[in-house]
């Protein structure tokens, strides 16, 4: 007979990658967010160290690359941040308990 899986030990390994999604996505965002207001800041400064100078049309392609970057990864992460599941209650949600005042 077939060993039916741990769902337990499975649901926690798949809500660490999202942990781990969210985090890298939010750190990417950071990074990339960074890079773009100090390029705007310092026009002179190669963004992330030169590592865009293949990128075509100068800085303003660079530019362009890091808000889609940070796009992605913000979009990413807030997708995993959704998809895990809570572990507390959310604000707002009184868990089916409602006041009424008194009657």
């Amino acid at each position: 007979m077939p060993r039916r899986p741990n769902t337990r030990r499975r649901n926690a390994m798949r809500k660490g990658g999202y942990v781990a999604l969210e985090a890298v996505g939010m750190v990417i965002t950071v990074l990339a967010t960074q890079a773009m207001i100090r390029a705007l800041l310092n026009p002179d400064s190669e963004p992330l160290w030169g590592a865009l100078n293949g990128v075509p049309g100068g800085l303003t392609g660079q530019l362009i690359l890091l808000g889609f970057i940070a796009l992605v990864a913000m979009v990413s992460g807030g997708w995993a941040h959704t998809r895990k599941e809570p572990t507390t209650e959310q604000a707002g949600n009184s868990g089916g308990i409602h006041d009424r005042g008194t009657t």
